[in-house]
């Protein structure tokens, strides 16, 4: 199955980076104490996939821009449901389940798609010795938030090509309330916290779903390589679009196991021109490469973003 995608404008940038910084944060953890190695309660990380029920209200910050969502998230017999609406700015709504992904805006029409899991940017699906190839994790101590009581785990990269991150997990039922994601200073560049919020016990359903895996690489033979990516950058996902079985456009997404970027890669009389910016952690960087337009996004430094663009070039014809 072919799918269609467009490299995304500025403000569906904002709305999706929301999205994904909170598909990030609420990610549920074990039990954990702060005695023991973040390794091990990241390894734990991996046993409790989604089996909490909860509802309650957070707040996303980059700069000065302040948004702020309503969450139900729900999980029954195996089945997980989930509705996020806007409470700041235009009134956008949406609902995920197990297969689909339904959104809805007051300034376009509805629309309507397809779930895909492995997509779907997470902390629990993860290699820990592929992490900590690149990353140092420490417990810092606890705090309070939402009211709560909370323990601070540290998430630090080994080099500037990515950036770090400090979360804020729930000492009683190990859900992260809060993620601060930080620059090669540990200056804080944005995060996401929840100001309330209500967790239900698991229900009937006591069974505990088969583990997620890290997406393992794709096994990519087409015609761009890809060669001298930062240590760790994985490709996972690669999907084009044709027009009259023409190739006019295709999206790579490489991760390496938490940061994640997306690759754009399309004919220049179809594409915009490129051009660089930042919302948040999250960077824009075009360039023309090869006579194509090359556009990369994802939560990383520009410099990464610029070590992509250089490792990207069309193979040589045999």
């Amino acid at each position: 199955m072919k799918i269609h995608f467009r490299r995304p404008q500025a403000d569906v940038i904002r709305f999706s980076l929301l999205l994904t910084c909170f598909t990030l944060l609420i990610t549920p953890l074990a039990s954990l104490a702060a005695e023991e190695d973040p390794l091990d309660i990241l390894n734990r990380m991996q046993q409790t996939v989604r089996q909490l029920s909860y509802e309650g209200d957070f707040v996303y910050q980059y700069g000065d821009v302040l948004n702020a969502m309503h969450i139900n998230h729900d999980w029954q017999e195996g089945n997980e449901r989930e509705y996020l609406r806007t409470l700041t700015g235009p009134s956008r709504e949406v609902v995920r389940d197990n297969f689909t992904m339904a959104q809805f805006d007051q300034q376009k029409p509805a629309s309507v798609s397809e779930r895909r899991r492995r997509n779907a940017p997470t902390l629990v699906t993860f290699d820990p010795e592929r992490l900590s190839a690149v990353y140092d994790f420490r417990i810092l101590g606890k705090d309070r938030v939402a009211g709560r009581e909370t323990t601070i785990v540290l998430v630090q990269p080994r080099d500037e090509m990515r950036y770090g991150h400090r979360l804020y997990i729930d000492s009683e039922t190990a859900l992260p309330l809060r993620r601060v994601v930080l620059d090669r200073q540990g200056k804080p560049i944005s995060q996401l916290m929840f100001t309330s919020i209500s967790i239900r016990k698991l229900g009937d359903d006591k069974r505990v779903p088969e583990t997620e895996t890290q997406p393992g690489p794709v096994d990519y033979r087409g015609k761009w390589s890809f060669e001298g990516l930062p240590e760790g950058f994985v490709m996972e996902i690669h999907d084009s679009s044709e027009q009259e079985g023409v190739i006019r456009s295709e999206q790579f997404v490489f991760s390496d196991g938490i940061a994640r970027l997306s690759l754009y890669i399309e004919d220049r009389d179809v594409a915009n021109a490129p051009g660089q910016s930042l919302v948040g952690p999250v960077g824009i960087l075009g360039a023309e490469v090869d006579g194509h337009r090359v556009t990369v996004v994802g939560e990383a430094p520009i410099e990464t973003l610029k070590h992509f663009l250089k490792s990207t070039r069309l193979k040589e014809s045999p």
